[in-house]
């Protein structure tokens, strides 16, 4: 006969479960061991962490809470709490853990980190930095610190500071699936050289960056681009780029080029300020025969052809703060003078038979990002949350208005309605965090505005 599970015991096997990723079964053991001792405060710390893996956020924070009452004084316990308060977006609440946290445990690098991240989501940059360098001052070698207090900066719109710690995000992600042991490009004259440039992340870092393609070029040898498929259609007419190259599974042979750098680091590389990026549009240009397959869509229109796109990809982390609903954009649909297409792609496309809205779907169709660029070439204005549309829009020199949350990624910076990368674009921001109810007031005011001017 076995003997009796102990405390301890259930513990220690819960500790070996979890670090095998079976949470099912931790939770089991946790759970009893709460059946031995319900106000075991190591218990249920651990239990809300399992139930947090789980994804069971509304679970975790009960337990956490149940177990913050029993023992107020964990700065472990209090940056945990606060680490699933944010994933439900409660930060106001996520705040007071973590400077509990700090107040308990002034060396508690975790907790200013955290908190940093939650200040920069908020847009309180400023006391952001200052958590970050109070990380940094506790661990100098933090990639996260490093790299959150760079976005925090670039959201502030200090470009200078922000790019200093931007190459910290290859210490702990990447993002671009291939390494090389060839050396990196500092941005000196390459005369002889091949270099080659890849992207990283989004489609819409890839439109919003290529424009630095033509000032690498200029400073010496043969320039490679590989981007993701789909992309190729959409960016062929750019200059500075002498051979093109389609990302697949398998990496660039390093026998083709000298030097290599993801695009993202190429304004850093060149030391951007607000003052000095390379705003001219447009650099993209749509493929003429994409623009002839697509023509007849738009002929004999007498009224405004505006472009709508209201989500982005539901894969992204950021997806619910950016993106809306169709039904939001219903107002827009009374204004005269105006017919609407939909650039939108992927499972939101359901969205247009369900509503009912006179609304043509084009993004329905798209075979890549060349076809896009086609359609919106056709179109008088876009109006778009933030997605790889508005920044193609903005390259193509296209006017158009771009939806925001309230504190959007730090490439629209704060409180602007104007963006230093596309001197087309008309910013709308939320007043209240995930609420559209006045954007879209400003927007339908704006539209019927423009209709009357430009219609």
């Amino acid at each position: 006969m076995s003997a009796p599970a102990t405390l301890d015991s259930l513990l220690l096997e819960a500790h070996r479960l979890f670090s095998q990723h079976d949470f099912a079964a931790a939770k089991q053991q946790l759970e009893q061991a709460l059946t031995l001792a319900p106000e075991h405060g190591a218990s249920l710390h651990y239990l809300g962490l399992v139930e947090k893996a789980l994804g069971n956020f509304i679970g975790a924070e009960t337990t956490l809470l149940k177990a913050v009452t029993l023992d107020p004084n964990t700065s472990e316990l209090r940056n945990n709490l606060g680490n699933i308060l944010v994933a439900q977006g409660k930060y106001a609440s996520a705040i007071e853990h973590y400077n509990a946290a700090l107040a308990l445990e002034p060396q508690n690098a975790a907790a200013a980190l955290n908190l940093g991240n939650t200040l920069s989501r908020l847009g309180r940059v400023d006391e952001a930095i200052q958590c970050y360098d109070m990380a940094l001052k506790l661990k100098p070698d933090s990639p996260e610190a490093q790299w959150g207090r760079s976005l925090a900066y670039l959201l502030k719109g200090d470009l200078a500071c922000g790019w200093e710690g931007y190459e910290w995000r290859f210490r702990f992600q990447q993002a671009y699936p291939h390494r090389y042991q060839k050396p990196y490009w500092n941005g000196s004259d390459f005369a002889g050289k091949r270099l080659l440039i890849y992207d990283e992340i989004g489609y819409g870092d890839v439109f919003q960056f290529a424009r630095y393609l033509p000032l690498v070029k200029a400073r010496g040898g043969t320039v490679l681009f590989e981007v993701k498929p789909g992309l190729l259609p959409a960016l062929r007419a750019l200059g500075g780029v002498d051979e093109w190259l389609e990302r697949s599974e398998q990496p660039v042979d390093e026998s083709r080029f000298d030097l290599h750098l993801p695009l993202e680091s190429l304004p850093g590389t060149f030391g951007t300020t607000l003052e000095t990026i390379p705003c001219a549009v447009p650099y993209l240009r749509p493929d003429p025969q994409l623009v002839a397959e697509c023509a007849h869509q738009f002929a004999n229109v007498s009224e405004l052809k505006i472009g709508l796109v209201w989500a982005g990809n539901p894969d992204s982390a950021y997806d619910q703060a950016r993106s809306s609903r169709l039904a939001d954009f219903a107002p827009l649909f009374e204004i005269p003078g105006c017919r609407f297409y939909s650039l939108q792609v992927d499972a939101a496309t359901q969205e247009i038979v369900a509503l009912g809205l006179p609304l043509t779907a084009l993004g329905e169709r798209f075979r890549h990002f060349g076809d896009t660029a086609a359609a919106i070439s056709q179109l008088d204005l876009v109006i778009t949350v933030e997605t790889a549309s508005a920044h193609l829009a903005g390259a193509l020199g296209k006017p158009t208005w771009v939806l925001l949350a309230q504190v959007p990624a730090w490439r629209w910076l704060l409180h602007r309605s104007d963006s230093p990368w596309y001197p087309t674009l008309r910013l709308f921001r939320q007043t209240r965090p995930g609420d559209w109810s006045d954007v879209m007031r400003a927007v339908e005011q704006a539209l019927a505005q423009y209709a009357k001017v430009h219609g």
